[in-house]
């Protein structure tokens, strides 16, 4: 295992081109795009790299708050999310997103327990992998995820509740403020 990048080496993973006879990684609408969210930058770095040599685009955020403004305004596939993250943890970016997202959470999973965030948010987990995590797995899950959220009749991107909720919770986090206070003012606000 690679310490700094909580993946492990591949066994003899190569890199994919989208199409390619080893699985496909693109959709009716070209490549996936992927956002990945670590604020451990050598992990993020990392993981975006294998991502690309995989054949996805991929996106990057270093926290909740930019990986949220982010989904406002970016198509994104699929979202690779770590759960403890500065600013806006990963639990309020799963509570900000519609119930058609297609989410994997990519976390060592220390304050939170597996199944709770399946219980909590099952809908929009595809799969929980835990950090360290072999590179052929990484590649297999989020191509995987990337055909589910493709496929027909599924909403192909993941997306906030609404821009205007997302650019809250952005600012909350940038702010520092918790979500659970952004929302309560969120809901008196429109509920009042």
């Amino acid at each position: 295992m690679d310490a700094t990048s909580g993946l492990q080496p591949p066994d003899a993973v190569a890199p994919r081109t989208p199409g390619s006879a080893n699985g496909s990684t693109a959709g009716p609408q070209g490549v996936a795009t992927v956002l990945v969210v670590d604020d451990e930058e050598s992990v993020r770095e990392s993981t975006a790299a294998i991502l690309r040599c995989a054949g996805f685009d991929v996106l990057e955020a270093g926290d909740g708050a930019m990986a949220t403004w982010m989904l406002a305004s970016e198509n994104v596939d699929v979202l690779l999310l770590d759960l403890q993250l500065r600013l806006l943890d990963g639990t309020a970016v799963l509570e900000s997103l519609e119930a058609s997202s297609t989410v994997v959470i990519f976390s060592a999973f220390g304050f939170f327990e597996e199944p709770e965030i399946r219980k909590a948010f099952g809908p929009l987990v595809f799969e929980c992998l835990r950090k360290p995590v072999p590179v052929a797995r990484l590649v297999e899950v989020v191509a995987a995820a990337a055909a589910y959220a493709r496929d027909e009749g599924h909403q192909p991107r993941v997306r906030p509740i609404a821009p205007s909720m997302a650019l809250r919770l952005a600012m909350a986090g940038l702010a520092r403020l918790t979500p659970q206070t952004e929302r309560q003012e969120w809901a008196r606000a429109h509920n009042g």
